[in-house]
């Protein structure tokens, strides 16, 4: 294989984008009219489906080539002219995103004018496809990181994770699906990375330990929920959460950790995993003393749902205020699915804190079927479910 810098295709693209611009300025000379400009939206199109938004850098030469094309011509460019330069330009970097979000959206743009398109595209051999992981050409790459994906050979998970770092955002998706793709063998690379200096290269890494799912990476996925990077934190969370049971316990363990960055981040994967121990933790983690994350196990037990309700109506019982105001809170997230068993709660519960608490609670799901319920409340016998019970009415009226 030639190298990507002295290839066909490499030599090729330019030489068509230089021949359309010097055809398109010689009508002009020939003619004596601005059309030419028509056919740079031409080559503006070939340079966005080979370069995406690298042919911005297209779209300024031919903004040069036209100011200078129409000054020696018809003298100093005005303002019309400065302008649809500049659209130029702008054209190029819309046109060049346009086709790198299909290509990610559709799994990559896997042809070329006269290939085949698809998997048929895909070269068998790994070698050369782990080869063209190396080309100049942000599509070469995207695709060989595909095609690799498909392949499931271990030996393309080293050239793939070192793809986390490549420059353009579509060729380090492609790479992480495709280390996603690959599995287990790809598990010790990915950790690895994890440790990366690069921001992207460690949430990437997270992201495909999570579509892996393997449970051996967990504890360098415990390890990233202090990373300094709130993105990588969170992608770190939602990995653990995406492998499942096997992480219960060391999620629970999490939540018992001394660094509040890494509580937060247990707490957003116990919300993935959910399970009864793991509802009693994130319970008992509303009355954290970090408020971020009391937030976030308030927004877990939301997440998990009708599970959860029972054992936070038992909640709002306690004589602790912050773990009250979280169960409201949860419960509220938890929304109508909560409904029934806090009316019943309202109705017959022994425990004043309980029965003010069900009331604000149902103020905070804002559901008007309640209200009747609520209005009954206003004749308990304490009046802190009464005033609960006027507050959750005025919450109602107001939604």
């Amino acid at each position: 294989m030639s190298p990507a810098g002295l290839s066909g295709e490499a030599w090729g693209r330019p030489a068509v984008i230089v021949l359309i611009t010097i055809l398109a300025v010689l009508l002009d000379l020939a003619f004596g009219t601005v059309a030419y400009t028509h056919l740079f939206y031409l080559v503006l199109i070939l340079a966005a489906f080979w370069y995406r938004r690298r042919a911005a850098a297209v779209g300024v030469l031919l903004a040069m080539v036209h100011i200078t094309v129409y000054s020696l011509l018809y003298g100093a460019p005005g303002a019309g002219i400065l302008v649809s330069a500049a659209a130029f330009v702008a054209a190029a970097y819309l046109l060049g995103y346009l086709f790198e979000a299909a290509g990610r959206r559709a799994g990559g743009l896997h042809f070329r004018i006269g290939e085949p398109s698809g998997e048929a595209a895909c070269d068998r051999d790994t070698r050369r496809l782990i080869a063209r992981l190396s080309s100049r050409d942000p599509d070469t790459r995207y695709r060989a990181a595909g095609c690799l994906g498909d392949a499931g050979d271990p030996a393309a998970v080293e050239p793939l994770a070192a793809l986390l770092a490549d420059p353009e955002v579509g060729v380090r998706w492609k790479a992480t699906e495709a280390l996603g793709r690959l599995g287990p063998p790809a598990v010790g690379p990915l950790t690895e990375s994890l440790r990366s200096e690069n921001v992207d290269v460690r949430w990437m890494a997270a992201v495909a330990l999570g579509d892996i799912g393997d449970p051996s990476a967990i504890p360098a996925l415990m390890g990233a929920l202090d990373d300094e990077d709130t993105y990588v934190r969170s992608r770190a969370a939602l990995a653990i959460g995406a492998i499942g049971e096997p992480a219960r316990e060391e999620a629970i363990a999490g939540l018992s950790d001394g660094n509040g960055r890494v509580r937060w981040g247990a707490a957003i994967a116990l919300g993935s995993i959910g399970g009864e121990s793991g509802i009693a933790a994130l319970i008992e983690a509303l009355r954290d003393p970090d408020g971020e994350v009391r937030q976030r196990a308030c927004a877990a037990l939301g997440d998990i749902g009708e599970p959860a309700v029972q054992p936070l109506i038992e909640a709002l019982g306690t004589e602790n205020e912050l773990l009250r105001r979280g169960a409201i809170a949860a419960l509220g997230l938890v929304g109508k699915p909560a409904v029934p068993a806090l009316a019943m709660a309202l109705r017959h519960g022994d425990d004043r804190r309980v029965r003010a608490g069900a009331a604000r609670a149902l103020g905070e799901i804002g559901d008007r079927g309640s209200a009747d319920l609520l209005i009954g409340a206003l004749e308990d016998e304490r009046e802190e479910v009464r005033e609960a019970a006027r507050e959750a009415l005025g919450s109602i009226r107001k939604t």
